[in-house]
């Protein structure tokens, strides 16, 4: 079978099994997970020298067999989040409501009436996937959710129909201003996922994270400011497999007459406290510096 045929075939049929699968109850998705896990982590290292470096450059004092431990515990833990989103699809909102508990929703109702639009903000870290179908849910006013397309139509497809379920308007991030301005005519939140990796053509915030020189999309700071909307971090917490507590912490609030680079500034503090807490949450199996500041210099 020649490539374009194959193609076509996973572009179309990786959403109906993805769909099959979130039928499956979740604990026989966790074994199958732990059986990846096992397989690809365990046997064929696959990314596991990337985790251990990035977790023993973050954690220097740690002596390498914990850094070890810690990496397959994190692996674990990110294969387990691919499939409780996968079973998500078939969640309905009572379901989800008690995997997630919510502390403090009226801090953004809140923020809501008295700002109409606010911009959150989070990371790869906990499940971020269960996070914005939560706050679409729950959070009772509209939600834009921001996002990257993964360059696979089929899994694209599932992804976007999974993460609108509830309601939530999905928006390619780098085409999303005008998409966002029209939004925010009206009260709503704005998610966003922010511990990306920028590319060297893109505008960049510097900071030092886990020790590192690292480098942001500058969007959480200018759509604040832009919009004049509070900036709100939300924290994820596990509390148990296939259980989280969500808590919510404004990092600012307009008028906005802090210097340019604060607002990220407070992103990055926020985002590095909540890692430091729970290592174990975090993707590190992730290039998150993959590259460095001379080449966006260059």
């Amino acid at each position: 079978m020649s490539d374009a045929p194959r193609k076509t075939l996973s572009q179309r049929w990786l959403p109906v099994l993805l769909r099959l699968l979130g039928r499956v109850p979740l604990p026989l998705l966790y074994f199958i997970a732990d059986v990846l896990f096992f397989t690809l982590f365990r046997v064929f290292g696959f990314q596991r020298a990337l985790a251990s470096d990035n977790i023993a450059r973050a954690f220097p004092q740690l002596p390498v067999t914990q850094v070890a431990r810690l990496a397959a515990q994190s692996a674990r833990n990110t294969a387990h989040v691919v499939f409780e989103t996968i079973a998500s699809s078939a969640f309905n909102e009572a379901e989800l409501a008690r995997r997630v508990l919510i502390d403090n929703p009226q801090l953004i109702q809140q923020l809501v009436q008295e700002h109409r639009t606010v911009v959150t903000v989070a990371a790869h870290h906990a499940n971020w996937e269960w996070l914005q179908l939560a706050c679409a849910a729950r959070l009772g006013a509209p939600l834009a959710a921001l996002y990257k397309p993964l360059g696979h139509s089929g899994l694209d497809a599932f992804l976007h129909q999974l993460r609108g379920r509830f309601g939530s308007r999905l928006i390619v991030a780098r085409t999303a201003l005008p998409q966002l301005l029209q939004f925010a005519r009206e009260p709503g939140v704005i998610a966003l996922v922010a511990d990306q990796v920028p590319r060297p053509d893109d505008e960049q915030y510097w900071s030092v994270l886990l020790g590192r020189e690292t480098a942001f999309f500058t969007g959480p700071e200018k759509l604040a400011r832009l919009l004049k909307a509070p900036l709100v971090f939300a924290h994820m917490q596990r509390l148990r497999r296939g259980y989280y507590r969500v808590q919510f912490e404004v990092l600012a609030r307009p008028p906005y007459l802090e210097p340019d680079g604060d607002l990220m500034e407070r992103y990055v503090r926020a985002l590095e406290a909540q890692i430091r807490a729970a290592p174990l949450d975090w993707v590190w199996v992730y290039k998150r510096w993959k590259y460095r500041k001379s080449v966006y210099a260059a």
